[in-house]
């Protein structure tokens, strides 16, 4: 299903010669996401370019750059890998990604309801330890919610995590006059954003990824978001100025000690926050005893989409399977 017509002179191309551009899949604030081939190996990838209206923004174009530095400065096995970049004929940039088959966690909870603490603490632990290979090279997701989780199986039925969209992250080498652009301005999605986030202060640390977190175990376990209200500033609003509820009071299977860690990374404070992404996984232990059963028993349940496409059969299929 095709789902924009902007970038529809893309479709059915070949993008500098090497990708075989399919239908729009995905459709972002600012980006649109395409199916492809890559001609040299016909794996199916994704292309992410930036929306025709977004196409000569400076600050947008720098972003794109920046997701392609962190998948090449990082390196961790939860990160989606950018295999190639390029430019658009109307000078905007374009990643070229690793199709990933995989279901999100926003999708799976849509599907399945609410999680319980051991198969929340599963998938954040391994969530943690991707977002503690960012942090060791200086970097804030900034965006951290369970649309941008994504779960699969892995090839023994182990539970693989991985970390969508480094678009709006923040980097300890990003020079002042970024710095200085951003200040006052709101940078991830507002319901899931820390009080510095929500405050436009651009100096945030690997801190405001643990409030997201935060927030991502508390709509995991009840599917109900702890900040809510009218509008974007209404809630942006209560973000800064209130407490989160606590989880025991919409979900009282929700242990005491789980109910304390999730509050803990819910505090308006950053210093009243676990101090590191490595600090929470070693703070999900007791809910990780049973971690190997606990991971297969939900992979077992994850939709992988299956392995369709848009893209018609060209010579270098006929040339393959000759």
């Amino acid at each position: 299903m095709v789902v924009s017509d902007e970038r529809g002179e893309l479709r059915g191309t070949l993008l500098d010669g090497r990708y075989r551009i399919g239908n729009a899949i995905g459709m972002g604030g600012t980006g649109i996401v395409f199916e492809a081939e890559r001609l040299a190996t016909l794996e199916r990838v994704v292309v992410k370019t930036l929306r025709p209206a977004h196409a000569g923004n400076p600050d947008l174009m720098s972003r794109v750059r920046r997701e392609v530095e962190v998948a090449r400065r990082v390196f961790h096995p939860g990160i989606v890998p950018v295999i190639d970049h390029g430019t658009l004929p109307d000078e905007s940039p374009y990643l070229v990604m690793k199709h990933m088959r995989s279901e999100s966690l926003s999708s799976y909870l849509r599907r399945c309801g609410p999680l319980d603490p051991r198969q929340v603490s599963v998938i954040v632990a391994r969530l943690s330890s991707i977002l503690h290979s960012v942090h060791r090279h200086g970097y804030v997701h900034r965006d951290i919610k369970p649309e941008h989780i994504l779960l699969n199986r892995g090839g023994y039925g182990e539970l693989d995590v991985h970390l969508l969209d480094f678009g709006v992250c923040a980097a300890d080498t990003a020079p002042a006059d970024e710095r200085a652009r951003e200040r006052g301005r709101v940078y991830g999605t507002p319901s899931y954003a820390s009080p510095e986030q929500a405050s436009g202060n651009p100096f945030v640390d690997a801190r405001a990824d643990l409030f997201g977190i935060g927030i991502t175990m508390f709509e995991a376990l009840t599917c109900k978001l702890p900040f809510t209200g009218s509008d974007v500033t209404a809630v942006l609003r209560r973000i800064i100025r209130e407490d989160a509820p606590r989880v025991r009071q919409l979900s009282p299977h929700v242990d005491d000690e789980m109910d304390g860690l999730i509050a803990k990374l819910l505090s308006r404070r950053t210093a009243g926050r676990h101090p590191s992404a490595r600090a929470l996984m070693r703070a999900l232990d007791p809910w990780l005893g049973e971690r190997v059963a606990t991971e297969r028993a939900l992979a077992a349940t994850l939709q992988v989409p299956p392995a369709t496409s848009s893209i018609r059969p060209t010579a270098q299929h006929d040339m393959a399977a000759a």
